[in-house]
């Protein structure tokens, strides 16, 4: 499944305070929502981001588990500028 959080001009706006895991977390809720999926049963989560420190990995971590992924669930950030949601569902 591909979802994509709400976005805005870098540093400008109204989520330009708002943490990373803040905007992902109600995502993942969704997705598990929406699918009626075990999340036991995802082996990886692969999230494009950009210019988040580290690429980002610490913020889905945590977003996955405030989402409801279980640890056991691996995660993956990609951090490609423009095109990190299209690296990340490829």
């Amino acid at each position: 499944m591909a979802v994509r959080t709400p976005l805005c001009k870098s540093k400008k706006g109204s989520f330009k305070d708002t943490p990373t895991e803040a905007l992902m977390a109600p995502l993942f809720e969704h997705v598990i929502k929406t699918t009626k999926m075990n999340p036991k049963d995802v082996d990886d989560i692969t999230i494009g981001n950009v210019l988040q420190p580290g690429a980002g990995i610490t913020n889905v971590r945590m977003a996955s588990f405030l989402g409801g992924f279980p640890d056991t669930t691996c995660s993956i950030a990609i951090n490609r500028m423009c095109s990190s949601g299209l690296e990340a569902i490829a």
